[in-house]
């Protein structure tokens, strides 16, 4: 291997925003790596526009790439609704980081932000890297068609325009990360090289917190089901719901149902008429999720269309034992760390529920196997992961 592609001189580029970006960023900071981040407004606990879902490391305060304008355009577009409103901000940016061409080796663009960049980092002969952090639209419609049709609507791609690009700028790169098994199929559907698909999976910042903490003792006569995440209808929460209304009819009050999270438009006709023993808090801080994280014997999750859950991973950490579909993207291993369930199939949603309710002890074997791999996988660190990617990739473009 040429002395240029080692680690220390591989210098990286990186175009996106979301939880994955903001831990890899303080991760290659820290060891030199990181030339330029472009992404949304960001800030380090100073300043006077400070919202707390941009706080990032202190030691990428120093690193260019902030972009207010893409930001705030966003947020307009929301607050009136527009449509496609991804548009306001995506399009910005991903102009807004075209103009710059910091001294890179690696391009790691994530969204729809970075096709103009890379063809001019192609220029520099720049390796670049696609992630893609969930499935691509032809998957996501073949997924959530049939569900939506069931509500009486049509799936639509908030933008089909950057839905295609999202499709371009994975076909153009020299590599593409896939946070699960899920999406690495759903690449190769959509004609992606096998070769040039990396498994890069998720990491929580919350799961070292839920690793260290005690569970207490299982309840006896009450089973205690729990939801994190959107209520909407490409979680599949008619399938969670419909499922726990049967199951309470037939159980009774020795089981109940949490739902956490923002409930989305097309979801609210559900949440008007939730069973009872079903309770929706709403969106909670993430302080508060440990303590229902920890009082629940089970974690259900039967999303339709995924990239990697947080979630998910965030009940394994906590020794829940979990529910999910193989298309909720989750590292969950059939038998041995929880249990996976055809997607809108309720009655083996049903089936797993009341295995699970009626064997403590398996439930309990669960949610010990999946804190042991989450332990094994916070060793190994998501910066290692990816550096690990990234030298894959520099080894065959070499």
């Amino acid at each position: 291997m040429h002395q240029h592609l080692s680690r220390p001189n591989a210098p990286v580029w990186m175009i996106g925003r979301n939880d994955q970006f903001c831990i890899l960023a303080a991760h290659l900071a820290n060891h030199n790596r990181l030339v330029r981040w472009d992404s949304f407004w960001r800030h380090d606990g100073n300043g006077l526009i400070t919202p707390p879902a941009r706080h990032v490391d202190p030691t990428l305060a120093c690193i260019p790439g902030r972009h207010l304008l893409p930001d705030l355009l966003g947020k307009v577009a929301q607050k009136l609704r527009l449509p496609a409103r991804n548009l306001y901000s995506d399009l910005p940016l991903s102009w807004l980081a075209r103009i710059h061409m910091p001294d890179a080796r690696i391009l790691h663009g994530q969204g729809n932000y970075s096709l103009p960049a890379m063809h001019v980092a192609r220029a520099h002969r720049m390796t670049i890297i696609s992630d893609v952090t969930g499935q691509l639209a032809p998957i996501r419609h073949r997924q959530l068609t049939d569900e939506y049709r069931h509500h009486g609507l049509r799936y639509r791609e908030i933008s089909n325009f950057l839905a295609r690009r999202r499709i371009a700028e994975a076909r153009f790169a020299d590599g593409v990360f896939a946070p699960s098994d899920a999406v690495a199929a759903g690449l190769e559907e959509c004609g992606i090289n096998p070769a040039r698909i990396h498994l890069v999976p998720f990491a929580s910042s919350l799961c070292a917190q839920l690793l260290n903490s005690k569970r207490p003792p299982q309840s006896r006569g009450v089973t205690r089901l729990l939801y994190i995440g959107n209520i909407a209808i490409a979680k599949g929460i008619r399938i969670l719901i419909e499922t726990f209304r049967t199951l309470r009819t037939r159980l009774g009050p020795t089981i109940t149902l949490d739902l956490i999270g923002p409930g989305q438009s097309c979801a609210l006709a559900y949440l008007a008429k939730l069973p009872q023993g079903c309770v929706w808090h709403g969106p909670l801080p993430q302080t508060e999720l440990p303590r229902h994280l920890a009082s629940a014997d089970i974690f259900v999750f039967p999303s339709l269309s995924e990239g990697c859950s947080l979630t998910v991973l965030e009940a394994m950490a906590a020794g829940c034992a979990v529910i999910a579909t193989p298309d909720a993207g989750s590292p969950i291993k059939h038998d041995q760390t929880g249990i996976l369930i055809p997607p809108r199939n309720s009655e083996a949603l049903a089936d797993a529920i009341l295995h699970l309710q009626a064997n403590p002890a398996t439930r309990s074997f669960f949610g010990k196997a999946a804190r042991q791999q989450i332990s094994i996988d916070i060793a190994q660190g998501y910066g290692n992961r990816v550096e690990a990617a990234y030298d894959r990739i520099l080894a065959r473009h070499a």
